[in-house]
């Protein structure tokens, strides 16, 4: 399965706050170091968002898959 423009943009996000957090903690201060950690808050925020949206998604199409096509709502209670 492959993934999408938001989800890579997501990782880059991830990528950058996870370098830039213990980065600020150790050496570069701690102005960084409290940006990398939103930076990872906001990439996990955003990629529970993305898998949310395709959650929705599935459970619409499988309400709309319940019956076969060629059958009546009723049809199935007769067997």
């Amino acid at each position: 399965m492959g993934s999408n423009s938001s989800q890579g943009w997501y990782l880059f996000t991830f990528l950058v706050g996870f370098t830039l957090g213990p980065a600020g903690m150790f050496a570069l201060g701690w102005t960084v170091a409290v940006v990398g950690i939103a930076l990872i808050v906001v990439a996990f925020v955003g990629l529970r968002t993305i898998k949310e949206t395709a959650n929705d998604g599935r459970a619409s199409t499988e309400q709309k898959q319940t019956a076969p096509a060629g059958l009546k709502a009723g049809a199935l209670e007769s067997f």
